[in-house]
């Protein structure tokens, strides 16, 4: 295989990273290793060492000590970006001024389409948290359970386009979640306004819940907000 000078390891990188998405190689593969990828490509193996390293970074593969070099899941690779994801303060703005639209007509959407077991599976998100901030609070579990509760408003939509932007977007800010969650009162706050945006779309009343979201969405980006300003 021949490559033009400028970033050959890059170059191998994006090689590889196309058989990954043609799938030739798959979702828990392994690949070969350096060596014999090296012979393969026609490149040495510091070469290939590189390679493997950007696409580690991506999220494409990970190195297990000792076992190999194996395909990731989207899952991961999604991780991997979110860790890698670095928010300016003009970022904030901007993410916060399209999620509070995405989250006004997902609230709209849920309405419309949710069935009584839809509303009692976000009960039920509520329920575990309430019961999680009682004693010692799992924060990395309330984390997770925030997340369930737009990523479910979201999947309740029906909506597959809005689907997928809401589980990046909620995605990008994950750390940054678990983190602000921490702050003291951060919680317990976010547990009675998701409640609160519950109990309007159980009333069926679209204007009151999307304002109750809108409010909510506001107070996490100020939480968020100054989370990073005091990191």
């Amino acid at each position: 295989m021949e490559f033009n000078r400028k970033g050959i390891s890059e170059q191998v990188a994006d090689s590889i990273k196309k058989k990954i998405q043609d799938g030739e190689y798959k979702v828990g593969d392994k690949i070969p290793g350096e060596r014999e990828m090296g012979v393969e490509l026609s490149v040495s193996r510091n070469t290939v060492r590189e390679a493997y390293k950007i696409l580690e970074a991506y999220g494409y593969i990970t190195a297990k000590h000792g076992t190999g070099v194996f395909v990731a899941t989207r899952e991961h690779q999604i991780q991997k970006m979110t860790e890698a994801f670095f928010v300016s303060t003009d970022q904030i703005d901007d993410f916060f001024s399209v999620r509070k639209i995405l989250e006004e007509w997902t609230v709209k959407w849920s309405i419309e389409n949710s069935s009584e077991e839809q509303f009692r599976e976000l009960e039920q998100i509520i329920e575990e948290a309430n019961e999680n901030l009682q004693g010692h609070p799992d924060y990395a579990r309330l984390a997770e359970l925030d997340h369930r509760f737009h990523l479910t408003l979201a999947n309740n939509s029906n909506n597959v386009v809005l689907i997928r932007i809401m589980n990046f977007l909620i995605d990008l800010l994950s750390e940054s979640r678990t983190k602000s969650i921490q702050i003291p009162g951060r919680a317990l706050q976010s547990v009675q306004e998701h409640t609160k945006i519950l109990d309007a779309m159980k009333q069926n009343n679209i204007n009151l819940a999307q304002k109750y979201m809108k409010e909510h969405i506001e107070s996490v980006e100020r939480s968020i907000r100054e989370n990073i300003e005091t990191s």
